[in-house]
């Protein structure tokens, strides 16, 4: 009889032990599975980046036209609504665009110009102003000078001249009136055919509940950037006015420019801001006899900036909008590192885009919160 138990508890154990290593080997083989779907799924986007950064010469503009368009599809339903033909709308709000772009342009062109031929005059009140800063930099530039003495390096300058004129520009200008091109093709065309483009991309999708995801998820995405840039225009317009009144106020020239372009690059977070306050700076030092007046714009500058980001666009957003700083800044590196300042202009809606994407298609559930 102990012979039969000692045999059925040898059995058991075996069973035990049999059945431990085979859950230990599930679970080894669904670990390595988790590492090969992210492996290939990591290998995947970093295809579809690089090409990306090739085909930045397509890939930009018709990007490009894709956010602005959803920028004036709200203008063109209205007026559809209003019984006018969906072509005659698009091609109103597109002439409509082109002269409000052309009127920054001409606003922007005469006073840069005037300020970039004084550059040589700036460069050397800039030195005059600042040299009390390059006091501590004194030490360093006379080590440097010590070690080119020693070694014997001195710097040298190499001036390339090309003679051929005619070929710098045409090889600057082609691609830039093909990319317009590029540019206005895809947005016209986009404003006309956005519902059908909307549906049939979805029909490639295998299943229905596949097919309303993804029509869910597109006009998420056209709902989002809608309003982000509509109450983001507001908010810049606003701050454009501010600016330019106390531009006026403080006695700044050209009052209208700064306020422009704080309009412009502040479509740019942070990096617009920043911009902005250096550029308000070196006019303050530049136009006034000492640098506390001039820091007087830019102090203020960013005071209104602070104001503006961190209560008036939240608020006016709301929570389902906001998105995580340190993301929209990654973003904003990543995309002007890919695209140059169009990639900076585009990063927040890509980021909105892939928000929206990853929360229809990983819905958080309710599962125990993680420690902190």
């Amino acid at each position: 009889m102990a012979l039969v138990d000692d045999v059925s508890r040898s059995r058991t154990q075996a069973a035990d032990a049999n059945g431990s290593s085979q859950e230990i080997s599930s679970r080894s083989r669904e670990n390595w599975q988790l590492v090969a779907n992210v492996s290939v799924t990591g290998l995947f986007a970093f295809a579809v980046l690089a090409a990306l950064y090739l085909m930045r010469d397509v890939a930009v503009p018709v990007i490009l036209a894709w956010v602005v368009a959803n920028i004036l599809l709200p203008v063109v339903k209205v007026m559809e609504r209003n019984n006018v033909p969906r072509v005659l709308s698009v091609i109103l709000v597109t002439l409509a665009f082109l002269a409000v772009l052309v009127t920054i342009i001409g606003l922007l062109s005469l006073p840069m110009t005037y300020w970039l031929g004084r550059a040589n005059e700036l460069g050397v009140l800039l030195k005059q102003k600042m040299e009390t800063l390059s006091q501590p930099l004194s030490f360093f530039n006379e080590m440097m000078s010590s070690i080119n003495s020693i070694t014997g390096d001195k710097p040298t300058f190499k001036v390339e001249s090309d003679s051929n004129i005619v070929t710098s520009i045409y090889s600057v200008v082609t691609p830039a009136v093909s990319q317009a091109i590029l540019f206005l093709g895809a947005m016209v065309f986009y404003l006309i055919y956005q519902k059908n483009i909307k549906t049939r991309s979805v029909l490639i999708l295998p299943g229905r509940r596949a097919r309303l995801t993804a029509l869910r998820i597109l006009s998420e995405i056209e709902s989002n950037t809608t309003v982000y840039f509509g109450t983001f225009t507001i908010v810049n317009v606003c701050l454009g006015i501010v600016t330019t009144l106390m531009g006026w106020m403080l006695g700044l020239p050209n009052p209208l420019l700064w306020g422009v372009l704080a309009a412009v690059v502040n479509y740019v977070p942070y990096v617009g801001a920043a911009v902005m306050t250096i550029v308000l700076f070196v006019v303050g030092l530049f136009s006034f006899p000492s640098v506390p007046e001039a820091l007087a714009a830019p102090l203020i500058y960013m005071g209104l900036t602070t104001l503006e980001g961190q209560f008036i666009t939240p608020t006016l957003m709301g929570r389902k909008m906001t998105l995580n700083p340190f993301a929209v800044f990654l973003a904003i590196g990543f995309w002007t590192w890919m695209w140059g300042p169009i990639g900076a202009f585009v990063a927040v809606p890509i980021l909105m885009t892939t928000t929206v994407t990853f929360r229809h298609l990983f819905p958080k559930d309710d599962g125990p919160e993680l420690p902190e």
